[in-house]
């Protein structure tokens, strides 16, 4: 142990070398450490510098500056520290900021450099010691099982950027925090760079999946890491500091200080390891792994992408012919070659059939204003394309019930208003609805989809397109990760099977969307399946029209476009069975008798027009929702990303097709560098 503190330069006092220089200071006033002075790059800088502090202050950097110094801590620029660090390394113990160096190589030469002088040498991986990460690491190691996938996010607003900075080493820690979690040896990794945004898709030998993004984006910073069980999900936020452990029915919070104890504690190691050169941390074995992994994940980022079709165009597997897996295979046929999967013989055949089919504008989501601004973002997208399957002579109304307790007048026609939605407030239909029943009527702007129409129209462009192959009859029956980072699915099809390859997959299965995620160990969404009925009367006579009734509650009646065929549903009465499967698979139902009477009978309560009504038949089929959202009223859709160029679909509302579809379109340009990131 040294008699006196150990006397310190500090060389870079920017930004974070600021935020050392107060570290620094307050140990200096605890006696734990000597400050020499500063080196800095300019006569600006030491202006500055000297109106703060009383230290010496140099401008440039010359090993006689080490004279009689113990220490160096070097917070410059990366592509400076190889340099400062060779430089310093036979004079003086050496912290630098992260990363050590550009390259493995010349890491591999300053720790020898280390050794060879006897001298200490310690990268500042920050997160390493932030107790944050400590209380996740603990709570990592006490799983009996591993993890199905570990994601990082660090990302600054966009405006931040400083132009010229290496993504994937500027950002290290997201390798580094995985190494912390999983330090086994990677078996794969693929990656993107655009630029400003980056990430990185890994497997190890541990068979754990890992999601790293890194860059500028967004308003606001993000540090997030998460990692996900089957039975739970950690998530640690690193500007909050707090681990929140997700079970289905229960989150617990463990919070720790805000102060930046994270850089305190690495200093203090560096001082500990200084007087007594005892345990490094982090040591080589520690910064090597995540220096090469970083750097590997940066060169593999800057290769052209290898195409299973051999071209330049990707080829992407789209699971599932409903109207979101169909949309997305015509939006990308511009750039992409597809291949659409579909197990029936015909498209839309499942949950996009069991609909109500409305072409909607947001009424019908009252109490979900997500959901509202989702619906009018996606409107223009819908009709751009699909403008012919729209009825739009249908008249479509919305009422309030005047007997409910959820909804009222003033607070739906606020929201309305609020949002911009076009109605008119009109004397409720003559012999449709009861008028007493009803706190409002609106006459609205929405119309209805024709199915039928939109399924010809799909079929026939999914048909045509030479960069489509439409596989009807054909299903999916298992598939995984291949080391290059393609995606292998195995393929049944009239009585055979095969294998196929591809560089990305949609899953838009729907209900079976977790069946593609447990292949790929991609984490199960939790879900609840409702068995619904939907019954298709005959009013003869009737005008086309659409009413839903909100808070009656929700009973609608809607033509389906074709004579006198209209369809009824009611929120409660509809939903034959549910279930939320620990699991995330489709349970196996039972015969369930036919619940239309019923369905009448309560439609009947506002619905006059009903008493003329003949039963033609029932639709049976399987909604598919999240499991335990908080807001029940909202069916948000929601699009997936699982890294590995991997997407899930979970359709909310038809209208949102070809925004969802347009969204996986960017997604895959951007991976495949062929993005405008302007």
């Amino acid at each position: 142990m040294r008699p006196n503190p150990p006397s310190l330069l500090i060389i870079g006092v920017g930004h974070f070398g600021q935020q050392h220089l107060l570290e620094w200071q307050k140990l200096s006033t605890e006696g734990r450490v000597s400050i020499a002075g500063l080196v800095i790059a300019t006569e600006e800088s030491r202006e500055r510098l000297q109106k703060l502090t009383n230290l010496p202050v140099h401008v440039g950097f010359d090993t006689v500056l080490l004279d009689d110094i113990d220490a160096v801590d070097i917070v410059t620029p990366l592509e400076t520290h190889y340099d400062l660090v060779s430089a310093c390394l036979p004079h003086v113990d050496v912290l630098v900021e992260k990363p050590l160096c550009t390259n493995p190589e010349h890491a591999e030469d300053l720790y020898q450099l280390a050794k060879r002088h006897n001298r200490v040498l310690m990268a500042g991986h920050l997160f390493r010691y932030h107790p944050l990460t400590n209380l996740l690491c603990a709570v990592v190691r006490n799983k009996e099982q591993a993890p199905e996938l570990v994601k990082v996010c660090f990302t600054n607003p966009r405006h931040k950027q400083q132009h010229g900075q290496d993504l994937f080493l500027e950002w290290i820690h997201v390798f580094d925090l995985l190494h912390e979690i999983d330090s086994s040896q990677v078996e794969s990794c693929g990656a993107w760079n655009n630029g400003h945004e980056a990430e990185a898709s890994i497997t190890t030998q541990d068979g754990i999946n890992a999601v790293l993004r890194c860059g500028w984006s967004g308003p606001e910073p993000v540090r997030r890491l998460s990692v996900y069980y089957p039975d739970c999900r950690l998530q640690a936020d690193f500007l909050d500091c707090v681990l929140s452990i997700n079970r289905r029915n229960q989150t617990e919070k463990q919070f720790v200080s805000l102060a930046p104890l994270a850089l305190r504690r690495e200093l203090e190691a560096f001082l500990q390891t200084v007087s007594d050169h005892g345990h490094l941390f982090p040591g080589p074995q520690q910064v090597l792994p995540t220096l090469q992994l970083a750097c590997h994940a940066r060169d593999n980022a800057t290769t052209t992408r290898h195409n299973a079709t051999g071209t330049d165009r990707p080829r992407v597997a789209i699971v599932g012919g409903g109207v979101f897996g169909a949309t997305c295979a015509v939006e990308l046929s511009n750039s992409c070659d597809s291949v659409l999967f579909e197990r029936h013989d015909k498209l839309l055949t499942e949950a996009s059939y069991l609909n109500q089919w409305r072409h909607h504008s947001g009424f019908h989501y009252s109490r979900s204003i997500e959901t509202i601004l989702e619906v009018q973002l996606a409107k223009q997208d819908f009709e751009s394309v699909f403008e012919d399957a729209i009825l739009r002579d249908i008249d479509a109304y919305y009422a309030v019930s005047a007997l409910g307790s959820e909804i009222s007048r003033e607070r739906y026609l606020a929201t309305c208003d609020s949002n911009g939605l076009k109605f008119k407030v009109v004397d409720p239909p003559a012999g449709i609805v009861y008028p007493e029943k009803l706190s409002v009527c609106l006459h609205t702007d929405e119309s209805v989809i024709d199915i039928d129409r939109l399924t010809e129209l799909l079929l026939a462009q999914t048909s045509s397109s030479p960069h489509i192959d439409l596989r009807l009859g054909s299903e999916v029956v298992s598939g995984r990760l291949l080391a290059d980072g393609r995606k292998e699915l195995t393929v049944n099809r009239a009585g055979g099977s095969h294998r196929e390859e591809f560089d990305f997959l949609v899953n838009a299965c729907y209900a079976n969307s977790n069946i593609i995620s447990k292949w790929f160990n991609f984490p199960v969404r939790p879900l609840r399946f409702d068995r619904l009925e939907l019954a298709v009367y005959r009013i003869p006579g009737a005008p086309r029209f659409m009413m839903t009734v909100l808070d009656a509650p929700f009973t609608s009646l809607t033509s389906l476009g074709h004579g006198d065929l209209f369809m009824l549903s009611h929120i409660n009465h509809s939903v034959l069975a549910s279930q939320a499967p620990a699991d995330g698979l489709p349970p196996a139902w039972k015969d369930t008798p036919l619940n239309h009477e019923n369905l009448l009978r309560h439609g009947l309560r506002y619905l006059p027009i009903l008493k003329n009504a003949d039963y033609v038949e029932s639709r049976i089929g399987i909604r598919t929702v999240a499991a335990y959202s908080e807001d029940f009223d909202g069916r948000p859709t929601v699009v997936t990303s699982h890294g590995f160029g991997c997407w899930s679909v979970l359709g909310g509302k038809i209208i949102t097709a070809v925004t969802n579809a347009r969204e996986i379109v960017d997604a895959i340009a951007r991976e495949c560098g062929t993005a405008d990131t302007n």
